[in-house]
């Protein structure tokens, strides 16, 4: 909306670097001049992404501008404009460039320009006028091990990233919102707030994705084919219809949301619970079925298959575990490990012994406990606390990476990587 109203002035090709200034700089002087909206929102700046700092979370104070000035520090992981790498940082970077253009908060641009004149008025942004424990809010489950628990709420507390990964919203909004988008941005009062051409640009491929699913054999009987990726949707085609679609996770929500845009359909479907492989598999399966009924079609996925969705086409086993990379026996040096390790970028990680002869991992919101390797330098940690249900789902605990690096003439660690790259 504010490139379509700004006469020119910005475009999808406005460098980012034009809107924000001085407080906008990347790891390089290439990448911070020639970096463009586009860019950010086609997921090909090649700068590493990863998700655990959105888990253990930023200091209330942090604004948007800060986060801006931070992401100079954010490594590069692969080649600029020729690699396509999801990046929610750089969508919360794209609230930022909004706020500029826009001249007002993300928050009330999206009230303003969104929630406003499509009567959505049960949306909201979690953290700014609402938290995962109000009255009205579906409450977050989890699978910690073999049960399904609540999750704690502080861990939905997403400080300057809100842009990326904080809308919350009911059905009735959501049906408003894919309204909006099959009337081609008219509102259900005839104003409109958004050229249809711009929509058309927005679902349009702009970027090959990793999967082509369009060449391989199909893995289903009947199969979405992704091709690419337009400004916030993935372009596909299923039975021959053009389809964009997008899905959503965090801790305890899914979401998938799909337009049929030749035919005026959309789809939202929700759910509150563990975000399991099982879960995933439901949301897809429950697309599906909807899809074909609108189509006038008989489902695919009916009373005599739906239950074996998807082994009946596929060996489905879940994450394994890395028990294998883990060896039993004393670690040696622990006084290396200990100390605060800094990042300016995601703040610092601190590991401590304690009376056990344990290493405690200590980041944010998240806890938890390292484990020896066949490499001295290599340890594995399982998440505790509040976060535990992360690494510990069913049966198996899926450890992450974390490796220590640029020992002194000590032997003391001063770098952890991995866990932040």
């Amino acid at each position: 909306m504010l490139i379509d109203e700004s006469q020119g002035k910005y475009t999808w090709q406005t460098k980012v670097k034009d809107v924000l200034g001085n407080e906008f700089q990347l790891a390089d002087e290439y990448l911070t001049s020639h970096v463009t909206i586009k860019d950010l929102l086609l997921h090909r700046t090649g700068l590493a992404t990863t998700n655990l700092p959105l888990f253990a979370g930023f200091p209330d104070t942090l604004t948007r501008k800060d986060l801006t000035m931070r992401l100079r520090f954010l490594p590069v992981s692969g080649l600029f404009r020729d690699e396509y790498n999801y990046n929610n940082w750089m969508y919360a970077l794209a609230g930022r460039v909004a706020e500029v253009m826009g001249g007002a908060s993300w928050e009330e641009l999206l009230h303003q320009r969104i929630f406003q004149p499509l009567q959505m008025n049960d949306s909201r942004v979690i953290g700014y006028n609402v938290d995962v424990d109000a009255d009205n809010f579906a409450l977050p489950y989890v699978q910690l091990r073999n049960e399904i628990v609540r999750s704690d709420p502080v861990i939905y507390k997403m400080t300057a990233t809100e842009p990326a990964i904080a809308i919350a919203s009911s059905a009735d909004d959501m049906a408003k919102w894919l309204s909006w988008h099959v009337r081609g941005g008219v509102t259900s009062d005839g104003h409109v707030t958004l050229k249809k051409s711009c929509l058309q640009e927005m679902y349009a491929p702009h970027m090959a994705v990793p999967d082509l699913t369009y060449i391989k054999k199909p893995q289903f009987p009947i199969s979405i084919n992704n091709y690419g990726y337009g400004y916030g949707w993935t372009t596909a085609t299923y039975r021959g219809y053009s389809m964009v679609w997008h899905s959503g996770i965090i801790l305890g929500y899914l979401t998938l949301l799909t337009l049929l845009p030749d035919l005026d359909i959309g789809i939202f479907i929700s759910t509150n619970g563990p975000g399991t492989m099982n879960t995933s598999f439901a949301r897809s399966e429950v697309s599906y079925y909807i899809t074909d009924l609108l189509l006038r079609l008989d489902p695919w996925l009916n009373n005599a298959n739906a239950c074996q969705f998807p082994q009946e086409w596929e060996n489905v086993t879940d994450d394994p575990s890395e028990d294998s990379v883990l060896v039993h026996g004393e670690l040696k040096g622990l006084q290396n490990f200990v100390g605060q390790y800094g990042n300016v970028l995601f703040g610092d990680i601190t590991v401590t012994k304690n009376g056990s002869n344990e290493l405690l991992v200590n980041y944010g919101r998240v806890t938890g406990k390292l484990h020896k390797t066949k490499e001295d330098h290599v340890l594995m940690m399982d998440i505790l606390g509040v976060l535990e249900f992360v690494t510990h789902v069913g049966n198996d605990v899926l450890y992450i990476n974390t490796t220590f690096a640029k020992a002194d003439e000590s032997g003391q660690y001063q770098e952890i990587l991995n866990l932040l790259s």
